[in-house]
């Protein structure tokens, strides 16, 4: 599955899963695009990955900016040469019933999630369409798949996310760029911690939402990042259009009930 000098943009990649795959796939050998706002968590996985002997070069990016996200791809261009991959993982999250959310922050949660996706993609492929060959992986969640309340916003973004991937797919396939979604469960990040900590009793619900995975534990970046590395890859050549469940086995119990 080797990925060795493909150049890879990876939104979101100061931290959690954008991080544990950027790390990943620089030790694969890909060329690596950190595409990140936050400048210090930007920095520190590139620090990361050139310790590591990888290759990496952090563009502080707005995802949501039609501008920003125009010259983070120039830029990759100007410095690789080429795109091969695009792992569109930034995202945010806001718990609030829809009767009292703004508007403000529907729009917020819907252009970091869902309007990145669009810009990003349609950024990165006249690239790859040159190239004759790409891979686009949009990082969604099992909330595409199933409600909870107070995530209206949440769960419309990552919805939307699953259906966009299927028309990029469509639309992309003559020109031999993949493109496929991943939903993940529960992730030990710093999102799902500070979600926690909020919680009136997080010992329980730290105990609660463990059980709701069969494999009785959350995920970890790593497991995600290793399911963006085989849909990247030739030994996913004919994969494309589909929504990846990598949940430890949560949605079949939600599924199931």
């Amino acid at each position: 599955m080797s990925l060795k000098e493909r150049v890879v943009i990876v939104t979101g990649a100061g931290s959690g899963i954008g991080r544990g795959t950027a790390e990943l796939l620089a030790s694969e050998g890909a060329k690596i695009v950190i595409a990140e706002i936050n400048q210090t968590g930007g920095m520190d996985t590139l620090e990361a990955i050139v310790s590591a002997g990888g290759t990496a070069k952090f563009i502080q990016t707005n995802v949501a900016d039609e501008q920003s996200v125009r010259l983070m791809v120039e830029a990759a261009v100007a410095c690789y040469g080429s795109i091969y991959g695009l792992v569109n993982n930034a995202g945010i999250e806001l718990e609030a019933e829809l009767s009292s959310m703004t508007v403000a922050d529907w729009d917020r949660i819907l252009s970091v999630n869902l309007r990145s996706v669009f810009l990003c993609s349609r950024a990165a492929i006249p690239h790859m369409r040159r190239e004759g060959r790409g891979s686009i992986i949009n990082i969604a969640s099992v909330h595409a798949n199933f409600g909870f309340e107070r995530y209206s916003a949440y769960d419309a973004s990552k919805g939307g996310i699953v259906a966009v991937t299927r028309t990029i797919a469509l639309e992309n396939g003559p020109y031999q760029i993949r493109a496929n979604a991943i939903c993940p469960g529960y992730i030990d990040t710093a999102m799902w911690a500070s979600w926690l900590g909020a919680q009136p009793d997080p010992e329980k619900t730290e105990r609660e939402t463990r059980q709701w995975h069969p494999l009785r534990r959350r995920g970890t970046p790593l497991d995600i990042a290793r399911a963006v590395r085989f849909l990247l890859s030739d030994e996913a050549e004919w994969i494309t259009g589909i929504s990846l469940v990598v949940d430890g086995g949560m949605s079949a119990r939600f599924f199931g009930s």
